[in-house]
């Protein structure tokens, strides 16, 4: 099928919108994982932050943001915000699943003195 023989269906501007309106959506989750990996950086080399967060609160903030980071890239760049939302919870629930898994083993091995 051409794009002629889409338009003369009455499916290519509205086919054409979406994606145009689209791709801004993604530069702006573009940007803001941008924002994150940006801050990810800052936080360990910067010495006032390190001590002030000591240095389980910066490993515990850079998972908190690598988590989030996974998640934006998972929700949006893997479609699932276009998914039902059954599909989101069954992928999202062993990612929240292991995620809680990491922090539990991060605070016992901070707690144990590790």
């Amino acid at each position: 099928m051409t794009h002629g023989d889409t338009a003369q269906h009455g499916h290519g501007g509205a086919h054409h919108d979406e994606h145009s309106h689209g791709y801004r959506q993604y530069v702006v989750v573009g940007v803001i994982l941008t924002v994150i990996t940006i801050v990810e950086i800052i936080i360990p080399s910067r010495p006032e932050i390190v001590a002030a967060l000591t240095r389980p609160g910066v490993v515990a903030s850079l998972l908190v943001l690598s988590f989030l980071k996974g998640a934006g890239v998972v929700a949006y760049y893997m479609h699932l915000r276009q998914d039902s939302r059954l599909f989101t919870a069954l992928f999202m629930f062993p990612f929240t699943i292991a995620s809680i898994i990491v922090l539990i083993l991060f605070l016992f091995f901070t707690l144990s003195g590790g």
